[in-house]
């Protein structure tokens, strides 16, 4: 057993020199360690792991938003750290080489002094418990080499910090060792450490006693915490200050005055995670996107571990307006800490989330109302959705349908039917009509009519993508959950002229290379269309109507610019919706009861309403306005209008015709006369929107 181990340290002697054999020597921890000491083949050095790095994240205008990862290191290069204003850099430089390796300048990666007075420690013990190691020999350990500890990784940690010198010169070496190791707390590096032990500090403003604690945790990061054991980190950074003294980096007056610096008492967070729902809709979209990687671990590396740039589409100003809105326009009644409001707003153009309001408070609850399944019923939003399939499927504006409660179509449907939820429903009326007094019958009868396998096709394609959809009587008054984001998306959809765009929440990724592999900057050139644009025209001139004389009159008007929008209410008044929009900007809101839907919220114009309403006047105020089509012009409104089969398509004939076949143009079931559309057309507006 003696002479293996003779003979694994004559192979060191003959491998790395007399200077290395001696080290060696001085290493030897004990008869137990030097029987069990194995011979150690040379390999030469390949390059130093790559560290993890926290990733950023920016709001659309570039200032920061907030942080992702799972350790909190950011890389500072050597340069940055030196000459950092203030000179709080040189200072941690000066006192980590002060306490961990006082001949760092000079040496050629390891210290036979060092050595040989840990030998001492060693051979008392019987075991490894010092191993007087350059910062050299820290970085092999911590950048190349495993965390076993026996006698042959010394030999190959002592081996590597030769080779590691004359490859890399001293300023990178500490470049590296000062970017790679754990000060406790989370902290990884030094210019995270600085920030999250002296509150947001940069590291060019510590001074000579924030340094020395710093430089003094290195060695036992639990131990001489100051957060746990403040005693024990004064005196271990009083032992950094003298050994400045000692080597003249600062006087003793220096030290003395540092001395008396109090220690940090904030104790920074344990871990690097989102704070608010835009950051973590942000974590969990690129964690799902296969431009960062074709498995989750190398997305989940990307995003958390590689020190991305990230740069949101979330425009401050607009947020703080969502945020605003949300709470300051809820409506009186009802009251309480679990009604809350939604809000999703969308440049039509790009499909660019410009603001997003989840829920109330994050810390409370992380489920986002806004994005998260299954959703809320959307009720009359819907039919945003059913009147954009009948346009595309040839319907007239004109035409008319049967809107008398209750309705049901059993040939279909079984026995299901349902009933006008508005007040809304005057036996046959056109649809201009339906569409601004949002008759649940006639939507009934008109879905039946056009085909509910083309109106859920057209759901998909105007952005409801986390449902399955079914065919059943109700699907076009919304009893199908869909999420803000999601009726955000239709609304938009309609507003860009009937090109879809997928809304999305990161406009760019960069990467520490330099490298882009996220960028939407030629958004506005793509899209899908998925119905004609005069088909979209038409629809927002008749939802145009909803504002101006409608169920959102009195709730939604936005001066100086023409909207249009829908209402929406579920059974029981549950859930109150509005979407609307403008060229501009689409914007969708939910208010309801966050724990149940069983509790009424109210109808969806005078509760949703007033809050889409404050956060689109402030959000459009100085934007000029861009009219809506002329109805004139647009073939699809001008098409002679028929009546609606609830069996299926449309008869010919123009509305009046349509009308009198049914009904001599009054109400067969007891409700308003049919002319009562003139209140839509005498309404407020720079142009005529709906018929006579």
């Amino acid at each position: 057993m003696l002479f293996r181990a003779l003979r694994t340290l004559f192979f060191g002697i003959v491998v790395g020199g007399v200077a290395v054999g001696a080290c060696l020597a001085a290493l030897v921890p004990g008869a137990t360690e030097i029987v069990t000491a194995n011979h150690y083949t040379v390999k030469q050095i390949t390059t130093l792991r790559n560290l993890s790095q926290k990733s950023f994240v920016y709001w659309a205008d570039g200032t920061p938003m907030g942080e992702l990862g799972l350790q909190d290191r950011e890389i500072i290069p050597f340069k940055d750290m030196l000459f950092a204003p203030g000179g709080g850099g040189a200072r941690v430089i000066n006192a980590v080489i002060s306490i961990e390796d006082r001949s760092f300048w000079t040496n050629d990666g390891i210290d036979l002094g060092a050595v040989f007075r840990a030998f001492l420690s060693n051979v008392t013990s019987g075991q490894i418990e010092q191993g007087g190691s350059t910062i050299t020999q820290q970085l092999v350990k911590n950048r190349i080499l495993s965390p076993a500890r026996d006698v042959n990784r010394k030999f190959k940690e002592i081996q590597d910090a030769l080779r590691l010198t004359r490859k890399f010169s001293k300023p990178k070496i500490l470049e590296e060792y000062l970017n790679t190791v754990y000060f406790g707390q989370n902290s990884y590096g030094i210019k995270s450490a600085a920030a999250r032990f002296f509150n947001g500090k940069q590291i060019g403003d510590l001074t000579i006693g924030e340094a020395a604690l710093l430089a003094g945790v290195i060695a036992n990061p639990e131990g001489n915490n100051p957060f746990k054991y403040p005693q024990r980190a004064w005196l271990r950074r009083a032992t950094v200050l003298q050994a400045e003294v000692d080597q003249h980096y600062i006087t003793q007056q220096d030290a003395d005055a540092a001395k008396n610096e109090p220690l940090p008492t904030v104790l920074p967070p344990d871990e690097i995670r989102p704070d608010n729902y835009l950051v973590a809709e942000v974590q969990d979209r690129l964690l799902n996107d296969p431009r960062l990687g074709n498995t989750p671990k190398e997305r989940r590396d990307h995003v958390l571990k590689g020190g991305l740039k990230i740069y949101t589409t979330f425009d401050p100003h607009l947020q703080d307006l969502a945020t605003q809105a949300t709470t300051q326009a809820l409506p009186s009644s009802p009251a309480g800490p679990d009604w809350v409001s939604s809000l999703v707003a969308i440049e039509p153009v790009t499909g660019a989330v410009r603001a997003m309001v989840g829920g109330p408070d994050f810390a409370e609850s992380q489920y986002n109302i806004a994005t998260h399944p299954i959703g809320r019923q959307p009720g009359s939003t819907w039919k945003v959705i059913t009147l954009a399939t009948a346009l595309k499927e040839g319907y007239s504006p004109d035409d008319v349908v049967n809107g008398a409660a209750r309705c049901s179509v059993p040939s279909k449907f079984g026995n299901a039917s349902t009933i006008n939820a508005e007040g809304g429903g005057g036996g046959y009326e056109t649809l201009w009509h339906a569409t601004a007094d949002s008759v649940n019958c006639a939507f009934v009868r008109l879905s039946t009519s056009v085909g509910q396998d083309k109106i859920m096709q057209m759901a998909h394609d105007m952005g409801i993508t986390q449902q399955r959809l079914f065919p059943h009587l109700t699907l076009s008054i919304g009893d199908v959950e869909a999420t803000p984001l999601e009726m955000a998306t239709v609304i938009s959809t309609v507003a860009n002229d009937g090109v879809h765009q997928d809304p999305y929440f990161v406009q760019k990724v960069v990467a520490p290379n330099g490298q882009t592999p996220i960028d939407e900057s030629a958004r506005a050139g793509l899209g899908r269309a998925v119905m004609p644009p005069d088909v979209a025209e038409c629809e927002q001139l008749m939802l145009r109507n909803v504002i101006t004389g409608g169920t959102g009159t009195g709730y939604t008007e936005v001066p100086g610019h023409e909207p249009f929008g829908k209402t929406g209410t579920t059974d029981n008044r549950s859930d109150a919706w509005f979407i609307g929009a403008t060229p501009q900007l689409a914007t969708a809101v939910w208010f309801g009861n966050r724990t149940t839907n069983t509790l009424s919220a109210g109808f969806g114009g005078p509760t949703a309403g007033p809050i889409w309403r404050q956060f689109m006047r402030t959000a459009l105020a100085g934007q000029p306005d861009i009219p809506l089509p002329d109805q004139a012009t647009n073939a699809v409104c001008n098409r002679p209008g028929g009546v609606v089969n609830q069996d299926g398509g449309r008869t010919g004939g123009n509305s009046t015709d349509g009308a009198n076949n049914g009904t001599t143009g009054t109400d067969s079931g007891g409700g308003k006369p049919a002319p009562r559309v003139t209140v839509v057309t005498t309404a407020p507006s720079t142009k005529p929107h709906g018929r006579p």
